[in-house]
């Protein structure tokens, strides 16, 4: 039913009753699970150069940043018995909402398993929250986890 599951993280422990369930569904299914962490503060080369900034330091600061991100996605798998669940760990840079959902409409997702507490912040409730916009804008069906 589900071959491709997209499963957001910010790499905090909130985000483990999201990535349980995308595990359970990989069991269930045999379903790939995508493994998503963004980068606001990522700069892409247009941003480096008007803020003449030096790009072999701060690719060196994002390299780090990224190997780390990566190795925490990894062992936060590991450590909730993800198993032999076909896995992909992706980084992506700038804004959450939008990556999502560029990453779940490029690789054709079949469910995103999203983990929310909520609007927290007046501009949430201004705004909207990422898991607004993302059940918004995405044509796949995505699961909601709350806060326990």
């Amino acid at each position: 039913m589900f071959k491709h599951i997209l499963c957001p993280t910010d790499l905090t422990r909130r985000c483990y009753p999201a990535l349980k369930k995308a595990i359970q569904f990989s069991h269930h299914f045999g379903s790939k699970i995508t493994v998503l962490n963004c980068h606001p503060e990522f700069m892409n080369q247009d941003e480096r150069q008007m803020l003449r900034v030096s790009t072999d330091d701060i690719k060196e600061t994002f390299r780090q940043t990224a190997l780390e991100a990566r190795e925490k996605m990894q062992a936060t798998m590991n450590k909730l018995e993800a198993g032999e669940a076909e896995i992909e760990y992706l980084l992506r840079e700038g804004k959450p909402q939008k990556a999502i959902v560029e990453v779940a409409e490029k690789n054709g997702v079949d469910l995103v398993i999203i983990y929310t507490d909520g609007p927290d912040s007046i501009r949430d409730f201004v705004a909207g929250t990422i898991t607004e916009y993302v059940i918004n804008r995405v044509s796949c069906p995505v699961l909601v986890i709350p806060p326990k």
